[in-house]
């Protein structure tokens, strides 16, 4: 089965899954070893870094964040540090995660991301998350259309060491969610995959 075949396959199943703020162990022990299977032998050399991303990612999918972690700190690129970020934000060491959201940069699906972002929490009751600077956060959030990594994993951290309000949990997933989503999809298309995974 070609690169293709054997990632859609994966990706329909794991991107359907929204990982953990804090995950404790990985989701599939099998997808983990299926991921690590996918080869990215005879990717030209700017399409190959794309290829071990989109592995990367989906180890965050699968909550399996050593994995991850492996393949990102290898990668140079603002794609690399921004998965590496993530990794770190979903382990909850957060002031690494933001030393490589920063370093990531703003990348080319920025702007199409924080309109979806800022769209998602239009549509929540923000008046339901109890904690007044959590509700802040989000507000602050939602007030533009702005992808900003730093922002988020503010929250998160707001959420998982202060808060833990139940409200809030669902709304940051779904955006950590969506945020891996994008990456994916990036990265799969960059990798040389065609059309989009998520249209």
């Amino acid at each position: 089965m070609a690169w293709k075949d054997h990632f859609i396959t994966l990706s329909q199943r794991l991107a359907a899954h929204e990982p953990s703020l804090y995950p404790a162990e990985e989701l599939d022990e099998l997808d983990d070893i299926r991921i690590g299977k996918l080869s990215v032998e005879g990717f030209g050399e700017e399409e190959k870094p794309f290829a071990l991303a989109v592995k990367s990612a989906l180890h965050l999918f699968n909550e399996s964040l050593d994995a991850s972690h492996e393949l990102s700190q290898e990668l140079h690129t603002p794609e690399g540090s921004l998965l590496h970020g993530i990794m770190h934000r979903m382990e909850g060491d957060y002031p690494n995660a933001q030393y490589w959201l920063r370093l990531a940069g703003r990348l080319p699906f920025s702007d199409e991301l924080g309109g979806r972002m800022q769209a998602y929490l239009k549509e929540q009751d923000l008046a339901r998350v109890g904690s007044p600077a959590l509700r802040e956060k989000l507000e602050a959030m939602a007030s533009q259309a702005v992808y900003d990594p730093a922002s988020l994993t503010q929250a998160v951290e707001q959420q998982v060491t202060r808060s833990r309000d139940e409200g809030a949990e669902v709304m940051l997933k779904h955006l950590q969610w969506m945020e891996l989503r994008q990456l994916l999809d990036y990265c799969y298309v960059r990798s040389g995959g065609e059309g989009g995974l998520f249209a």
